[in-house]
């Protein structure tokens, strides 16, 4: 079990390392393009966006990966329902984010900078990540990871040509080139994804089981993502778009270094799925390995980053000089960032997604007050503080969900399921 896990982890781990690379190459790019303050009201409305975006597809990949542990034709049959659901929830939800996301930036973007940036996260992505769980489900998962890196990897050549621009089009330019590199990453991906997985185009409505455990799913994701992005869409409003602008800016390099725990999840997801069923001790060995593992690249990764953060300056530019000061309190955040997502994931698999949707809504909940409370008082210091009380709580009541629920599965003796 450890060494086919160390070999897909391994290969997953380098094609996150590449998407590691390429997300800190774009955020040095548009740090540089845009400065703090347009960069601050950006990421709010790119934060919105990405939100919204885990939702359109309501779950159905997670679907795939449940259907695919049980049944060879799980993938296929989800898919004849996913495809036609998620246009319908993307074109609704893009509706709705042209309403709202122009009250989240202050002051507000342009429409069309609105509605390509929605675009791209609410019709494009969806299909992008679909196409990834399908891969995922059939176990290639280092290919799913590849397929989620194209989109990215082609917003490099997004960002590059704006340089050249005046500064008033930068970011309008920007918006519609990131719409086309996510539209040529979900055609590429499709291809990929046709060459090695069955997909049925046949178009049936979901059932009212599907849409009731897609949509637990769905939860689960939305508030997965939370955490990870409300923090900077409120940050524009609680300190400014300039402070904003730093705080995105260097949460976004602490985020990236859990990529390898990200890795070792997606690697381990098919095997939770499969131990869910039938609990055995190469299952909760599994959990525990998982445990140990995130909980040492955490710390170990929290520390790099505090020891490097002077460093941060030289990447994003003189007006990002206060990245450097702020990055050892973030560094922090790194153990329980990567405790929750391990302890969100081993939940997911037990299929208990419920209870990782109540521990991380109770964590936002956590990290709103904590963030109005302490904004006023310490500024962008009070947003770093108010996360490390929410990634702290929501890790602690996370793997204390684990543990129930390893308890009232009681391991069998042998790793096939026998007693």
């Amino acid at each position: 079990m450890k060494g086919r896990l160390a070999r897909s982890s391994i290969q997953t781990s380098a094609l996150l390392g590449l998407r590691v690379l390429t997300q800190a190459f774009v955020l040095v790019l548009l740090t540089r393009l845009l400065g703090p303050q347009l960069y601050g009201r950006y990421a709010a409305v790119a934060s919105l966006a990405i939100l919204l975006g885990v939702l359109p597809n309501l779950g159905s990949g997670f679907m795939m990966l449940a259907r695919s542990a049980r049944d060879e034709n799980g993938i296929a049959e989800t898919w004849r329902y996913a495809w036609p659901l998620t246009i319908i929830f993307g074109l609704l939800l893009l509706f709705v984010y042209v309403l709202v996301a122009r009250f989240i930036a202050i002051p507000a973007l342009p429409a069309h900078i609105v509605l390509a940036l929605g675009a791209a996260e609410l019709m494009m992505t969806p299909f992008t990540m679909l196409f990834s769980y399908a891969l995922q489900a059939s176990e290639r998962v280092p290919l799913s990871q590849f397929v989620q890196w194209m989109p990215l990897g082609l917003r490099v050549f997004a960002v590059l040509p704006c340089f050249w621009l005046v500064d008033s089009e930068r970011l309008s330019v920007y918006a519609v080139l990131q719409f086309v590199a996510s539209l040529l990453g979900a055609v590429l991906s499709f291809w990929i994804t046709a060459r090695h997985v069955a997909l049925d185009w046949r178009p049936r409505r979901a059932t009212r089981s599907e849409l009731r455990v897609g949509s637990s799913y769905a939860a689960m994701n939305l508030m997965t993502a939370n955490p990870s992005e409300l923090d900077k869409v409120i940050a524009t409003r609680a300190i400014g778009a300039h402070d904003a602008g730093i705080y995105t800016a260097t949460v976004r390099v602490m985020s990236a270094t859990v990529m390898p725990v990200v890795a070792m999840l997606l690697a381990a997801q098919p095997r939770l799925f499969r131990h869910a069923d039938e609990p055995t001790k190469e299952g909760h060995r599994l959990v525990t390995l998982i445990a140990t593992i995130t909980l040492a690249w955490g710390a170990g990764s929290g520390i790099i980053l505090a020891l490097c953060s002077p460093l941060l300056p030289l990447l994003f530019g003189t007006p990002f000089a206060a990245t450097a000061r702020l990055m050892p309190w973030l560094a922090a955040v790194a153990p329980f960032l990567s405790l929750r997502l391990a302890a969100g994931t081993v939940l997911v698999a037990l299929g208990r997604p419920l209870e990782r949707v109540a521990f991380e809504a109770c964590g936002i909940l956590v990290l709103i007050v904590a963030m109005y409370i302490l904004a006023p008082l310490y500024g962008v210091d009070g947003l770093a503080l108010a996360l490390i009380v929410a990634e702290a709580s929501m890790a602690a009541a996370g793997w204390w969900m684990v543990r129930h629920q390893l308890l009232l599965h009681p391991k069998t003796t042998g790793g096939n399921g026998t007693r």
